[in-house]
């Protein structure tokens, strides 16, 4: 039975959806939970890579270059791309409603992934989709 009050937010998000429930433990060990009020930027296009954020409940917008390209609801999740190349976000990401999200910080999640790299390996599927299904956006 896991322990930490994350791990089924984190089990329905498909990008963690192979974790092992420890693996699963690791990640929530690096979550903080926040509620952030409509009109909110969460990243910035261009901007650094210093986390990911899953969807808990509430919408977010993401744009690229002032355009609409995608919603986010419960589940969804923002970031992983930059932080995982450790590259300038190649969108905006805004709260459209009042949200509650799941905030992975970068600076605990790189060494996360270092002391347990098959958590990287079993996420590359859902990435590898997530920036093909980006450049069709371009």
């Amino acid at each position: 039975m896991s322990t930490h009050p994350y791990i089924e937010h984190l089990r329905n998000v498909p990008l963690f959806s192979k974790l092992s429930d420890s693996e699963l433990e690791r990640i929530a060990t690096v979550a903080t939970e926040l509620r952030e009020h409509a009109g909110k930027t969460l990243l910035r296009e261009g901007g650094s890579a210093l986390e990911m954020f899953v969807v808990l409940d509430g919408e977010l917008e993401v744009s690229r270059e002032g355009k609409h390209v995608a919603t986010l609801g419960p589940g969804a999740f923002a970031g992983e791309l930059a932080l995982l190349a450790h590259a300038p976000r190649s969108s905006s990401v805004t709260c459209t409603t009042d949200t509650t999200i799941l905030h992975i910080d970068g600076r605990a999640f790189g060494p996360l992934l270092q002391d347990a790299p098959q958590i990287a390996v079993k996420m590359l599927p859902i990435v590898a989709q997530r920036a093909i299904d980006n450049a069709a956006h371009l």
